[in-house]
C-alpha cells in the first residue's frame, strides 16, 4: 500500500475497514464455524501463552520489567465481556491482496485464526499509527502526512470501524488491544532475537530486533497507563504528547481544557503573584541565598499538588491533548515562577517526557518518579560552544563503546538546570565514535549522567542579560573521560535525534504559548500604566502613538495564538513531523511578537520597565533567548521556505 498512488490508498483503507468489519460481524454459526476455535477466555488464554513464549526466549537476554508490567496489566484489566467473533490473529496490510483499485482480493496467512476477540485485530491493524516509518521490520506511519498519503487518521479509521460494525464500546477498549499487540509482538520479536543469537534465526534481521522487543514492550507499558486514566476518548479527548494522537471528539476547544485553564489562572492570581516579587529579588540581589529555592515556594508547590495541578504538562496525569495544555501553558507564561508551582518548568518536563517515553524501568525508577515529586532536578546537554549548534549534526560531544562501558567526552554549555542545588541528572547528547558509516541522523546517542560523577565539572554559570535565572540557572559543563554504564543509553543506540524530535514538538508549543502569556501581561501592565499615568495634560493611554500599539499588540498576540494552537492541533492529529511546518513558523512568529509587545510596554512604562520592579525586562530577555533556544529563527525559515515551494510544487 505504501507504493500505491493516493487513490489506490484511500480506496485500499476504506475496504481494509470494510473487509475487518466484514469478518469480524460475520456469523460464524451460520456459516458452520461454531466448532472453529473456544472463544471462551481468549484473551487470558494468549496473555499466558505469549508469556510463556517470552520466557523461553531469554537464553541470551536479560528479563525486560516492561513484560511483566503489561501480563500484569492484561490479566487485570480484562473487559468483563469478551466480544466473539472471527479473529484472524495475524490481521495486518501485509497480509492483503489489492486489486489496481484499492479493492481487497484476498487475507492471507490465516494460521493463527480462530474464534474470539476481534477487536485484538483492530488494535493490530491500528498500531502503525504510533510507529515511525522507518522502524525495522514493523514499519509505521507516525508523523507521516496522513491527508496527503490517502490515509485516514486514527479516529477516522475507529469511526468507520465502529459505523459499520456497531461495536461502540471499542474506543474505550482500544488501549487494551494496543497493550495486548504489543505484549504479543515484543514476544514474538524476543523469540527471533533468540534464534538469531543461537544460530538458528529465521530472518536476517534476527540480530536487531532484541532492541526492538524492548521498545515495543515500552510502547505497550505507554497504551497501558492510557488506559489506566480512562480518558482515552473523554470529553475533549486525550492528544497525547508521546504518542502524537489526538481525540475522538473534533472539537477545538473541550470544556475540560477550558476548566482546567481556569483553575491555573486563578492559582496564579491568588498564589502565585502576591510572591512573585519577593520570590525573584532573591535572583536578583544575588548573595549567599542567590543559587537555593525561596522557603515560600513550598507552600505554594503543596497547595498546587492537593489543589491536582501538578505535573500537568504529562498527559499521563492530566488527561489533555497539546491543544488543551497549550491555553494552560499561557497561563503559566504569565508569571516568572509559575511554572515551577506545578511542577512544568524547563528542562524538566522535557526530560520527564523523554524518560516516560524511552526509560526503562530502572532508568524511571531512578529519576522519572523523583523529578515528578520534584525531589531532584535534571539538565539536558546537547547546545555546544565550540561548534555552530544551529546546525545539531554539527555535534563534536563523543560517545565511546568499550568493554567497561561507555565514555563521554566534550563541552557542553547553556545547559539549564546546570547550577541547580538539586541537579542529579544529566541527558549527555552526542556523537558515536563509530557511526561513520550510518545515516547522518543516526549517528548519535542520548546518555543519562548522574551529577555529581567523576568528570563532569560545572565550569561557570552563563548570564542572560545579566541575568542568572538563579537557582535554574544555566551552566558552561565539561565531560572528560566520563564512564557510565551501557544501560544508560535512552532508547538505544544512534536513537539521538528521533528522541530529540520527539522532546522538542511538543516542548516548542510550550514556550510559545508561554510567551503569549508574557506578551498578555505586558499588555495588561501598559493599559494599567497608561491609566495611571499623566504627561502633557493628558493620560498615557489617550496618546495616539500608545493607542495604536495597544491595538497592534492585541491583533498581534491574538493571531499568534491561533497560529499556535493550530500547531498544537496538528500536532495531535499526527505527530510532531505533521506539524513541522507550523512549528517552526510559531518558533519564529511568537519570540518576535513578545519582543514587540513587551518592548512597547517597557518604553510606555519608561525608566521604570527596565527596572527589577517590573518583570517586563526579564520577559523581553526570555523572547530574546527563544530566537534561538530550540533552533534559530533562521533555521526555521529555511524550513518553512522548503515546505512552501515543496506544497507548490505538488499543487496543494
Amino acid at each position: 500500500m505504501m507504493e500505491a498512488t493516493k487513490y489506490q490508498r484511500e480506496k485500499g483503507y476504506e475496504n481494509i475497514i470494510k473487509t475487518a468489519s466484514d469478518l469480524h460481524t460475520l456469523d460464524y454459526e451460520g456459516a458452520g464455524l461454531k466448532g472453529y476455535g473456544k472463544p471462551e477466555g481468549y484473551l487470558k488464554r494468549n496473555v499466558e501463552t505469549w508469556m510463556k513464549q517470552y520466557e523461553a526466549s531469554l537464553r541470551f537476554s536479560e528479563r525486560d520489567g516492561n513484560m511483566d508490567y503489561l501480563y500484569q496489566f492484561l490479566n487485570d484489566n480484562r473487559p468483563e465481556e469478551e466480544r466473539w467473533g472471527i479473529v484472524h490473529g495475524d490481521l495486518r496490510v501485509d497480509n492483503m491482496l489489492f486489486s489496481e483499485e484499492g479493492g481487497v482480493e484476498a487475507v492471507v496467512d490465516w494460521e493463527l485464526s480462530t474464534l474470539g476477540e476481534p477487536f485484538t485485530d483492530v488494535g493490530l491493524l491500528m498500531t502503525p499509527y504510533w510507529t515511525e516509518p522507518d522502524m525495522p521490520i514493523i514499519g509505521g506511519l507516525k508523523g507521516q502526512d496522513l491527508k496527503e498519503m490517502g490515509i485516514p487518521r486514527e479516529e477516522e479509521f475507529l469511526e468507520q470501524y465502529v459505523d459499520k460494525t456497531g461495536f461502540k464500546e471499542l474506543p474505550e477498549q482500544l488501549d487494551y488491544h494496543l497493550t495486548f499487540n504489543a505484549f504479543r509482538m515484543s514476544s514474538i520479536l524476543q523469540g527471533v532475537y533468540d534464534r538469531a543469537k543461537g544460530g538458528n534465526a529465521s530472518s536476517a534481521q534476527g540480530e536487531q530486533v532484541g532492541k526492538l522487543a524492548g521498545f515495543v514492550a515500552q510502547q505497550g507499558k505507554m497504551h497501558a497507563k492510557r488506559f489506566m486514566q480512562g480518558n482515552r476518548f473523554g470529553e475533549g479527548g486525550s492528544g497525547s504528547a508521546f504518542s502524537g494522537r489526538r481525540a475522538f471528539s473534533t472539537s477545538a476547544a473541550s470544556s475540560k481544557g477550558e476548566e482546567l485553564k481556569q483553575r491555573v489562572k486563578t492559582f496564579i492570581d491568588e498564589k502565585v503573584m502576591p510572591i512573585e516579587t519577593e520570590v525573584l529579588s532573591q535572583g536578583y540581589n544575588g548573595g549567599d541565598d542567590e543559587w537555593k529555592e525561596h522557603p515560600l515556594l513550598d507552600g505554594v508547590k503543596e497547595e498546587a499538588k492537593k489543589a491536582g495541578l501538578w505535573n500537568l504538562f504529562l498527559p499521563a496525569i492530566s488527561g489533555c491533548s497539546n491543544l488543551e495544555y497549550a491555553s494552560v501553558a499561557e497561563q503559566m507564561g504569565r508569571s516568572l515562577i509559575a511554572s515551577e508551582c506545578f511542577n512544568c518548568q524547563a528542562p524538566d518536563t522535557g526530560n520527564m517526557e523523554v524518560l516516560h517515553m524511552f526509560g526503562t524501568e530502572e532508568q524511571q525508577a531512578t529519576y522519572l518518579e523523583p523529578l515528578m515529586e520534584q525531589s531532584i532536578r535534571s539538565g539536558f546537554g546537547m547546545t555546544e560552544p565550540g561548534v555552530a549548534s544551529s546546525d545539531a549534526t554539527n555535534m563534536s560531544a563523543t560517545i565511546t563503546e568499550t568493554e567497561d562501558g561507555l565514555v563521554l567526552n566534550g563541552k557542553k554549555w547553556w545547559t539549564s538546570n546546570g547550577c541547580h542545588p538539586e541537579l542529579k541528572m544529566l541527558i549527555f547528547m552526542g556523537r558515536d565514535s563509530d557511526a561513520d558509516d550510518k545515516p547522518r541522523h543516526q549517528q548519535h546517542s542520548m546518555v543519562l549522567v548522574p551529577f555529581p560523577h567523576p568528570g563532569v565539572t560545572v565550569e561557570r554559570p552563563l548570564k542572560v542579560f545579566g541575568y542568572t535565572d538563579a537557582p535554574h540557572g544555566h551552566a558552561e559543563i565539561n565531560f572528560d573521560n566520563v564512564v557510565v554504564p551501557k544501560s544508560a543509553y535512552v532508547a538505544g543506540k544512534g536513537d539521538g535525534f528521533m528522541i530529540a524530535q520527539a522532546r522538542l514538538g511538543p516542548g516548542r508549543i510550550h514556550h510559545c504559548m508561554r510567551l503569549i502569556g508574557m506578551a498578555e501581561r505586558s499588555l495588561e501592565l501598559a493599559v494599567r500604566r497608561g491609566e495611571e499615568r499623566t504627561a502633557f495634560g493628558k493620560k498615557l493611554k489617550d496618546f495616539q502613538v500608545n493607542r495604536h500599539y495597544y491595538a497592534e499588540s492585541r491583533m498581534a498576540i491574538d493571531s499568534t495564538r491561533l497560529m499556535v494552537l493550530n500547531a498544537a492541533k496538528k500536532i495531535d492529529e499526527g505527530g510532531a513531523k505533521n506539524a513541522r511546518k507550523e512549528i517552526a513558523m510559531i518558533k519564529i512568529m511568537a519570540p518576535e511578537m513578545a519582543m514587540k509587545v513587551v518592548d512597547g510596554a517597557m518604553q510606555i512604562h519608561g525608566g521604570a520597565g527596565l527596572s527589577q520592579d517590573y518583570p517586563l525586562a526579564h520577559f523581553y530577555a526570555w523572547a530574546r533567548v527563544l530566537k534561538l533556544a530550540d533552533g534559530p529563527s533562521e533555521v526555521h525559515l529555511d524550513a518553512v521556505a522548503k515546505q512552501v515551494i515543496r506544497d507548490v510544487e505538488k499543487g496543494n
